[in-house]
């Protein structure tokens, strides 16, 4: 089915600084069209922290981004190839990394994009700093589940590498917004 197979291929994020239910109507709830079909699509009270929203029924109409006053939402539809390759992820309505860069023995490898892409957290994953919880937040797998996620790539060798000591990452963060 493929209509199934589309509302798996959204991120929902809400910003936890700026989403206050305490100073709006929660305009969010209030004009999602899956809501108003009965559906826990967007759940949120004037008690509530923050502001949650199922990504497996969201339909991704983005009435909530337009309507929050605090311009706290954001909904990133994927390309279909990526709904099964997160690599890491921070929790539910939060950034969501898919797939790594490849490091390569005698070569340099470098990552330059906008803020809030996942240029850090792929590095610390590949420095070994940070273990991919393969988007189970709530569950994180084990090392052997994780080298057993990338078999077959060359990540699993370099992934192995890392935690035998037989490799070691060198980082070198470069600002290049803080150039002169």
């Amino acid at each position: 089915d493929d209509s199934s197979d589309e509302k798996k291929l959204r991120i929902a994020i809400v910003s936890s600084d700026r989403c206050k239910p305490k100073k709006c109507k929660q305009e969010c709830k209030k004009f999602c069209p899956v809501v108003r079909t009965g559906k826990l699509c967007v759940e949120v009270t004037n008690t509530s922290k923050i502001c949650w929203i199922s990504e497996p029924l969201c339909i991704g109409c983005g009435i909530c981004v337009k309507k929050c006053p605090f311009e706290a939402i954001s909904i990133i539809n994927l390309p279909k190839d990526l709904a099964k390759e997160t690599t890491h992820r921070y929790g539910a309505n939060t950034f969501k990394l898919h797939r790594l860069p490849t490091p390569r023995p005698g070569q340099v490898l470098g990552l330059v994009g906008t803020n809030g892409i996942g240029k850090s957290t792929a590095l610390k994953i590949l420095a070994g700093k940070q273990k991919p919880n393969l988007g189970r937040f709530d569950s994180p797998p084990d090392w052997q589940e994780i080298l057993a996620y990338f078999r077959g790539s060359e990540l699993q060798t370099y992934i192995k590498g890392l935690l035998e000591d037989r490799l070691k990452a060198m980082i070198k963060p470069q600002y290049v917004d803080q150039l002169p």
